[in-house]
């Protein structure tokens, strides 16, 4: 076995500017290489890359010609919801469709051949731009602003007709979707107006019949049933009042036909002959019966009113005007001296018969005073009935006026609502009549669809330097992976560095000529082969970009 041998790694020198310049110059073609390499490339593919032209088409939104002070507009759309339906309805795949396998246009052949529809559908969704433009320092509102149309296309005749018709789309659809949304405003307007019309009867009738039904107890009704009610009770008061006057008087009366009836007693058994007691002691009997009757009207007047009542004082006063003249008779009575019986002055049948009379008269008062209380009594009842309704309907107007309150507030908001629509529909009417007039917001074309000269896309040179620039940078890593892969020694410093020796000279590097000369011409060669291979492929490619295209 041959002896182990031991490797030890050295770090290597760190390199300075020489060192650079010297890597530099070992890998020149390494590195310019893929720089040439990257240009051709880049190159090539630019100016085969067909040009992209773009045209540009700008509209405006004019605001309604007649002044909304005038006619109000009742159909709010805004220019960014136009724009949106618009563009929604223009993007749509039917409508690029149709653009795409227009005869007139037949966009995107290529991939309508080679792929789908489809994909030719959704590469003009991304070459077709459709933006708002606001006015700078404009308010936003009505008829402010712009919309930007654009379109890509490699051929710049064919992108100027797209945007042509999509400007003529642009129009005819704003046209379509306003005179739409006026007439669907318009029918709208009208059921609303119809349900309206129809919940505004219906509360009216309900109105109509709470007002029906509860009458006397609305709230216009409150002011005058607590009249009512105070006057009732105010007759009820003066009744009460009159069949008491009314008593009394009977009560008077009564003791009136007592006392005449007595008289008449007296005076028949006085015509009679019959044996009786002198005048005086008949006399104090008669006088006694009225203390008696007015001793029972007190005492009814009593079980009405009290004490201090006028009526009763009255009464109490003459009770004892009554007493203190029955005293005063008896006291002469008993103070006179016993006298024979005299025989009394004959009583005649026509002093009976006025007495009978005059009782009878005095008893048809009472049957008047009776049938007077009767028909008072009873209109009390009536009175009464009456108050008892009025409380009722005092009773019950909380309920009643809240019930009314709710149906009249319906009935006002179902009023206004109703006006509101009716003021509506006819603003409507008016605007749809605007819009057939062409009077309304439109779309104006501003600038026309251009003509483009000079193609958006590709940028051929940035491509180009894009290229080489690529190409730089491959050669640069390819130069620094060689040289971290090559350990030699390359001068001087590095053997100085590796040896920690003294180098007293240096012998340069003998090669054979003749393959000096040969490696010479192969590299000579390569590279001619190279630049004359790229500069004709980007000749090549140069002029077929300036090659007229048939249109």
């Amino acid at each position: 076995m041959g002896a182990v041998q031991n490797y030890v790694g050295v770090s290597r020198r760190p390199p300075d500017v020489e060192d650079y310049i010297d890597m530099l110059r070992r890998h020149r073609s390494w590195i310019v290489g893929p720089t040439y390499l990257g240009l051709v490339i880049a190159v090539v593919v630019a100016f085969l890359w067909p040009d992209t032209f773009e045209s540009t088409a700008i509209m405006r939104i004019t605001p309604q010609t007649i002044s909304e002070r005038v006619v109000p507009e009742t159909i709010d759309l805004q220019m960014s919801q136009v724009l949106e339906g618009l563009r929604t309805k223009i993007l749509s795949r039917t409508s690029l469709t149709a653009l795409i396998t227009n005869a007139k246009f037949r966009l995107y052949p290529r991939l309508v051949k080679n792929l789908t529809v489809e994909d030719a559908v959704a590469q003009m969704q991304k070459d077709v731009s459709i933006s708002s433009w606001a006015v700078a320092g404009a308010a936003t509102g009505r008829g402010q602003g712009a919309i930007i149309i654009r379109f890509r296309y490699p051929d710049r005749f064919k992108a100027r007709d797209v945007v042509e018709e999509l400007v003529g789309e642009f129009t005819s659809e704003d046209v379509t979707i306003q005179g739409n949304a006026a007439k669907m405003t318009q029918g709208f307007l009208t059921d609303q107006l119809k349900e309206a019309k129809d919940r505004l009867d219906k509360i009216q009738t309900n109105v109509a019949r709470f007002r029906e039904e509860n009458s006397g107890r609305l709230p216009d009704n409150a002011i005058y049933n607590a009249n009512q009610f105070s006057s009732l009770e105010n007759q009820v008061s003066a009744a009460d009042e009159r069949i008491s006057n009314l008593q009394m008087e009977r009560r008077n009366t009564q003791n009136t036909l007592q006392s005449n009836e007595d008289l008449l007693s007296y005076m028949t058994s006085t015509a009679q002959g019959a044996p009786g007691e002198d005048r005086a002691s008949q006399d104090l009997a008669n006088r006694d019966r009225q203390i008696q009757s007015e001793d029972a009207t007190l005492a009814g007047l009593r079980q009405t009113y009290r004490d201090d009542f006028p009526a009763v004082k009255a009464q109490q006063a003459k009770i004892n005007n009554l007493k203190q003249q029955r005293d005063q008779e008896a006291a002469k009575e008993t103070a006179k001296p016993a006298e024979p019986a005299k025989s009394l002055s004959p009583v005649t049948t026509a002093n009976i018969q006025q007495q009978k009379d005059r009782i009878q008269g005095i008893q048809t008062q009472i049957d008047n005073l009776d049938l007077e209380v009767k028909r008072t009594t009873e209109g009390k009842a009536g009175l009464a009935k009456q108050i008892d309704a009025v409380r009722g309907k005092i009773e019950s107007s909380p309920a009643v006026e809240q019930r009314y309150s709710e149906l009249t507030q319906d009935l006002a908001f179902a009023k206004t609502s109703y006006d509101d629509l009716v003021k509506k529909e006819k603003e409507s009417e008016t605007t749809q009549d605007i819009q057939e007039r062409h009077l309304g917001e439109q779309l104006e074309l501003l600038d026309q669809a251009s003509l483009p000269s000079t193609p958006v896309d590709p940028n051929r040179w940035g491509i180009s330097a894009i290229g080489a620039g690529v190409g730089l940078m491959i050669g640069l890593a390819l130069a620094g992976a060689k040289e971290a892969k090559d350990a030699s020694l390359k001068n001087l410093k590095d053997v100085r560095a590796y040896t920690n020796l003294p180098v007293l000279t240096s012998i340069p590097l003998l090669e054979n000529a003749l393959l000096v000369r040969r490696k010479r011409r192969l590299f000579w060669l390569a590279w001619t082969t190279a630049g004359i291979v790229g500069s004709a492929a980007m000749f090549i490619s140069m002029m077929y970009y300036m090659t007229p295209k048939p249109q």
